[in-house]
């Protein structure tokens, strides 16, 4: 984390070690909040207008109101890129619950924070390799909404840290891959592109994948059971951070021969071209 950056916090223009919450805040005290991560390309949002509309939507699934408006929070999003000197970032937008007088339900106006952080240049290694994840019963609450209710998350990526992965799965009762803890997941069977749709959260970077996908390949947008991934043929997650990234192992199970395979980078190489001609 750069010290030095400039965070918005509640109407304040914060370094990041300078940065506070109310203790008394439910974010804190219940996980009561919703938030956005969106990234920039050359000082410039990618797909802002979304990323707006997905976090009204977690807002409104939660029954959270939010005070402030579509444009407001978009003008501090862009104050925040010109008041700090990356060229590519991560930004995190924090609606919190509001304080609160009794420890449960809200009883002041929700806080709201836009966090910057810079980003490298785009991981070639990684997208040459692969990566390894795992699969995970843990549940999550709430799946279709952004909140910081991460526990699920925290402890499945733990996991997979000690069994020397990147990432894991949620897998739900059903026995249905859904997702990763910071990603959509994708599968292609043959030339069809299957993604599940339900039981997840939407993500901006995987809408943007699937326009890109049509007229490519086949489209599924259904549950992926367990058992399937034994037959696939290539996989890889989607996120703003991570673009597409190729999966080549999920517990002990490699996909195909161990390496990203030519579908997956076909769609890589046109969500490469889309960025650098700047159409977002």
């Amino acid at each position: 984390m750069d010290n030095t950056a400039l965070w918005y916090v509640g109407g304040r223009w914060v370094h990041p070690n300078e940065a506070t919450l109310s203790i008394n805040d439910i974010t804190v005290l219940r996980g009561y909040s919703v938030f956005e991560s969106l990234r920039t390309y050359h000082r410039r949002p990618f797909h802002l207008e979304e990323h707006l509309s997905r976090l009204a939507r977690s807002a409104a699934l939660i029954d959270l109101e939010v005070p402030y408006t579509r444009e407001f929070v978009a003008a501090i999003i862009d104050e925040v890129i010109e008041k700090n000197p990356y060229e590519h970032a991560s930004i995190r937008i924090l609606v919190t619950g509001g304080e609160s007088e009794d420890g449960i339900l809200p009883s002041g106006k929700p806080t709201l924070a836009v966090l910057i952080t810079p980003l490298g240049e785009r991981d070639m290694e990684r997208f040459a390799s692969g990566i390894k994840l795992i699969t995970s019963d843990l549940q999550r609450v709430a799946p279709e909404a952004k909140t910081v209710n991460y526990v699920a998350a925290v402890r499945s990526l733990k996991n997979a840290i000690r069994y020397g992965a990147m990432d894991a799965l949620f897998v739900n009762e059903q026995q249905q891959v859904l997702e990763g803890t910071r990603s959509n997941f994708f599968v292609f069977q043959g030339d069809t592109l299957v993604t599940p749709r339900r039981g997840v959260l939407l993500g901006v970077t995987r809408n943007v994948v699937l326009e890109l996908a049509r007229g490519h390949f086949r489209i599924e947008e259904r549950p992926i059971l367990l058992k399937e991934l034994a037959s696939i043929d290539e996989a890889f997650i989607t996120s703003s951070s991570k673009e597409i990234t190729p999966v080549v192992q999920i517990d002990d199970h490699v996909i195909g021969d161990g390496k990203p395979g030519v579908r997956t980078t076909l769609l890589e190489q046109y969500f490469i071209a889309m960025v650098g001609r700047g159409n977002f």
